[in-house]
């Protein structure tokens, strides 16, 4: 009779210690849950943020540069000064439509080249700084529309044993509703080494 009554105290005890493992486990799972959903939101609410602001940045470039229908958003130099081995780097571009009336999807597109006496093709192989880019040579649409304006990122990478080197990338702008060029501009990648701690 005793041995039966140990038995089921250690069945109970048995059972305790797995709805406590249990619980505990639903704990972790709910709290690790929520810990994913805020870094998820954060990430989202700040994609989100560098956007508009990187749209107000250009808006205001627009209204500083007038007669300009077509912008980069890299500073009076134009330079993006970019470490070998970057696997995404962008540089934002807009253009504005040239009777005013509102930008749509396939109005506005663009086009990248390479400038042909840049070193960075003497340096490197020319299908590996083609690489770098997508599209190049190919009329693409712009991402996002507001009013009369179209912006874009270009993103492009360089790979690690890219020898040092600066390139210059045209880019070309047409309207395809009224037929006229909106305009050409130009931006320079400047390929640096690597710092020691990056």
């Amino acid at each position: 009779m005793r041995s039966i009554l140990e038995s089921k105290k250690g069945a109970i005890e048995l059972s305790m210690t797995t709805v406590v493992v249990i619980v505990l486990s639903m704990t972790m799972l709910i709290l690790g849950l929520t810990l994913v959903r805020s870094i998820f939101q954060g990430a989202t609410s700040s994609v989100n943020t560098i956007n508009e602001k990187t749209k107000a940045q250009i808006n205001n470039l627009f209204a500083n540069e007038q007669q300009s229908n077509l912008l980069v958003s890299l500073g009076s130099d134009k330079t993006a000064k970019v470490s070998a081995d970057t696997a995404s780097f962008g540089v934002a571009i807009a253009a504005k439509t040239t009777d005013g009336s509102a930008a749509t999807p396939e109005r506005l597109q663009y086009k990248l080249a390479l400038d042909q006496n840049s070193d960075c093709l003497k340096k490197n192989a020319p299908a590996v700084v083609n690489s770098w880019f997508s599209g190049i040579g190919t009329w693409r649409t712009f991402l996002q529309y507001e009013g009369d304006t179209a912006y874009t990122p270009i993103l492009f990478g360089i790979p690690k044993a890219t020898a040092l080197c600066t390139q210059t990338v045209t880019i070309q702008v047409r309207d395809t509703k009224t037929g006229v060029d909106v305009g050409q501009t130009y931006f320079i990648v400047q390929v640096i080494s690597k710092g020691f701690l990056g």
